[in-house]
């Protein structure tokens, strides 16, 4: 597998934290030597409470319930096959690199499809720190096309700085934008690019602040691309959407108590102002995409 490692501290997307997941799991996998001092279904259920704390902790990043479910299943079926235990954990191993595999390959897809929406001197604004914007930018820039990106600063807790230095390390000309500036700088770009969280019926979960870039591109004539994997579909009717209020001293910390402040990382935001959705399958108007992947 040739994933692309992305630093993503300080608010890590559904990518970065199922990297993490599965390869600290499949590390310790590769180096079991002697299978039968190896206790299955404690490593089972250790897999499966990092899994629960992941998604209780990140309830809208619908790729990881949907991968880690796929994985647990399969592991837990392993577990009751009455194999030995080199078996049962080849079998963690083996399922584990190939969802890895899976994920990348749906990732180099979108990516390619997203590269083939960029144009020569397009100027993109984007923000966050999206792992599929960030393969799509990288493939574009592979394949000789010249761009400039604006990155929104996304605060708290800044996150668009890790992608801006992402993208000068590849030589892609960036410029960092505070997000109450992203009015002043919209008019002179022709591309936004978004990686959400989660679909569903009548919208999309993503960073605070992708509502006002939405509907301003919109109201400027700006297309607004979504990348998404179809695997981040979850309809609201399956799972409640829930957003945590996060640190309030991120935004200020005042010794007044008749100060409250208000933090939350997500929001949601509906599909009109949506111009196209890239996925694994293609590049669809959002339309077509409603009909395809959310109407049943």
């Amino acid at each position: 597998m040739n994933k692309i490692k992305i630093q993503a501290s300080r608010c890590p997307d559904a990518y970065a934290l199922l990297f993490s997941y599965y390869d600290s799991f499949l590390s310790r996998l590769k180096k079991v030597s002697d299978p039968d001092g190896v206790n299955c279904e404690a490593f089972y259920e250790e897999m499966h409470e990092q899994a629960k704390q992941l998604i209780k902790t990140h309830p809208n990043k619908a790729l990881i319930r949907r991968s880690t479910t796929n994985v647990l299943n399969h592991c837990k079926r392993s577990l009751t096959s009455q194999k030995g235990n080199a078996h049962i954990l080849e079998s963690f191993k083996t399922k584990i690199s190939a969802v890895l595999e899976e994920i990348e390959k749906n990732v180099q897809k979108i990516a390619t499809y997203g590269a083939r929406a960029i144009a020569q001197g397009n100027r993109i604004l984007t923000m966050s720190n999206d792992y599929l914007v960030v393969r799509t930018l990288f493939e574009a820039e592979r394949q000789k096309r010249r761009f400039e990106v604006f990155v929104l600063k996304t605060d708290p807790p800044g996150e668009g700085l890790e992608l801006a230095e992402l993208l000068a390390k590849k030589k892609i000309r960036v410029t960092v934008i505070p997000d109450s500036q992203m009015g002043i700088c919209l008019p002179d770009v022709n591309l936004v690019l978004i990686g959400p969280e989660r679909l569903y019926e009548s919208g999309f979960i993503h960073r605070a602040g992708s509502l006002p870039l939405a509907l301003t591109a919109k109201k400027l004539n700006i297309p607004v691309y979504l990348l998404a994997d179809t695997q981040t579909i979850l309809f609201e009717r399956e799972r409640s959407i829930k957003f945590y209020p996060s640190d309030e001293k991120e935004v200020y910390k005042s010794r007044n108590k008749n100060i409250h402040v208000m933090n939350y990382y997500y929001e949601k935001v509906m599909y009109e102002p949506i111009y196209k959705v890239i996925c694994e399958d293609g590049i669809f108007e959002m339309k077509e995409f409603n009909n395809w992947f959310l109407t049943e």
